[in-house]
């Protein structure tokens, strides 16, 4: 399998991405606000927290997850460590070639595994652009990632049905010059900077 065609390279480096992330958020922050208008910085780490939980289970073929959206009860001060630790149990989670295999059931529905792995990708690289506009860390982002998961998300979540079920507002039309973490910003209904 190569890289094209295996999504494990991407899930890794959207997960370094926000190990990093986590990391360099300072104390005054934690109550800061974030595009996505459900958590402030704390409650977003944790739902990101939550969603490594979830993809680790699922590449172990284990019970995934449905109590979240976020994990709480973490210090400020822990955070860092814990995200990480829960990071990089994910990536290993998915570092045997069999978690590739078959479909696996979320409380979404029913994928095949390497479209499980996209996801949850996907979800790391959005919300690691949450956390740094946030915070002050656009710089810091690896525009990379955003030009892999653009057309995913662009595949995954029609642009025509968003709210209720769906849970993204409708696309931001954004100019074409614009930096692809604004475009994707901008397509799952996200306010660019």
């Amino acid at each position: 399998m190569t890289d094209a065609q295996d999504p494990r390279p991407l899930l890794r480096s959207s997960f370094e991405q926000s190990i990093h992330l986590v990391g360099a958020v300072v104390p005054d922050q934690f109550g800061n606000p974030t595009p996505c208008a459900d958590f402030d910085v704390r409650t977003l780490i944790g739902h990101m927290a939550f969603a490594a939980s979830r993809i680790a289970a699922a590449g172990r073929r284990g019970a995934i997850p449905d109590d979240g959206p976020a994990i709480t009860g973490v210090s400020d001060g822990d955070w860092p460590d814990v995200f990480e630790n829960m990071a990089r149990d994910a990536i290993e989670a998915w570092a045997n070639d069999a978690a590739l295999e078959g479909e696996i059931e979320l409380p979404f529905g029913t994928f095949p595994a390497a479209v499980v792995a996209m996801i949850y990708a996907q979800e790391q690289v959005t919300h690691g652009w949450d956390l740094a506009v946030a915070t002050g860390q656009v710089p810091k982002l690896d525009p990379a990632l955003a030009e892999a998961v653009l057309p995913i998300v662009q595949q995954m979540i029609p642009a025509d049905v968003r709210g209720g079920e769906m849970p993204f507002e409708a696309v931001i039309e954004v100019p074409p010059t614009a930096s692809v973490y604004d475009r994707l910003a901008a397509y799952l209904g996200r306010q660019p900077r």
